[in-house]
């Protein structure tokens, strides 16, 4: 079987059912899972408790734009702060990771001579659903 090699440029999202890909320079989904050890008679066991996932954006700011993640996100997070928005990640592959993170606010601003960036930390509020198609 060949190697497939699959980059940043094959991956799209979508957040509360638009896309932003074109303006993202980074996406990434993690999860992290907490585990406990516990000594038995017999040996080490282990426990999952939990898991909390993140989910990292970096942007080109797309202020003032007709379909602004940014405005949206503000508009998300000072108006309807406790509902979850739904994202999908999709790679070229088939990979597709559909999960809910809280709205947060973006950063606005920048650095002269620049172009205008956004850092975005999501905490998703549900563990991912992994699709292969």
């Amino acid at each position: 079987m060949p190697t497939t090699i699959v980059t940043g440029r094959d991956i799209t999202f979508t957040i509360d059912s638009d896309t932003y890909d074109a303006q993202a320079t980074s996406a990434i989904l993690t999860l992290e899972s907490t585990i406990q050890t516990f000594q038995t008679l017999d040996g080490k066991a282990y426990y999952t408790s939990d898991s909390q996932g993140s989910f990292e954006v970096e942007m080109l700011a797309d202020w003032g734009a007709a379909s602004s993640l940014c405005e949206a996100l503000w508009t998300a997070a000072s108006g309807a702060p406790q509902t979850p928005l739904a994202v999908v990640l999709v790679s070229a592959t088939g990979a597709s990771f559909a999960f809910d993170v809280q709205p947060i606010f973006p950063t606005a601003g920048g650095a002269a001579p620049d172009a205008q960036t956004v850092s975005l930390s999501f905490t998703a509020v549900t563990t991912p659903v992994l699709t292969i198609s």
